[in-house]
């Protein structure tokens, strides 16, 4: 499959609050006490936005020209923007410190161990591959598959669905965890 199969596929997905509200719980212990990045969801990604409130304190921010995001400071009274591909954005805050987050919520279009397939551009792996913030990526079960992992492509630290966590291990091994 394609990104844009798998683009429909995700958007299909049934019973999706359910089974976000069982990403959600699988998710808080690594959110406890934390500096949360998330991201607002498009095109039927994992939404975990309406459970998470205040938690997520930073969101990201694309800048065309230099294909990069960075995470500027969010909360419930920032005013959004439509940014670049229709993604609702934060303005630029200089107070904002990404240095900071501790963990970073990660979507994705599909995974396979703890590899994600995201849309292609390479905005989250040049960030991910320079930040020290736990990375964890959300999807749906359904989203696990096969696809071409290139060698420019950040593992996840671990990739928690509705059903497990799958936890990346030394060499990108990794070990899946029923919960």
């Amino acid at each position: 499959m394609d990104r844009r199969d798998w683009i429909e596929k995700r958007k299909h997905i049934e019973d999706r609050e359910s089974k976000e509200r069982a990403i959600v719980e699988k998710l808080l212990p690594f959110l406890e006490g934390k500096i949360v990045a998330g991201y607002m969801p498009i095109l039927g990604e994992v939404d975990v936005t309406r459970f998470l409130g205040e938690r997520i304190q930073y969101l990201p921010k694309t800048d065309p020209r230099s294909n990069r995001i960075r995470f500027e400071k969010f909360d419930h009274e920032t005013k959004l923007e439509k940014g670049h591909f229709n993604v609702m954005e934060p303005p630029i805050d200089p107070l904002s410190d990404p240095s900071q987050i501790d963990v970073i919520l990660v979507p994705l279009v599909a995974f396979s161990n703890t590899n994600r397939l995201g849309y292609g551009k390479g905005y989250y792996d040049r960030y991910l591959k320079t930040s020290k913030a736990l990375h964890i990526g959300l999807a749906f079960e359904e989203q696990e598959g096969e696809f071409m992992i290139q060698p420019w492509d950040v593992a996840l630290d671990y990739i928690i669905t509705d059903k497990r966590i799958l936890a990346k291990k030394r060499g990108d091994n990794y070990e899946c965890c029923y919960k």
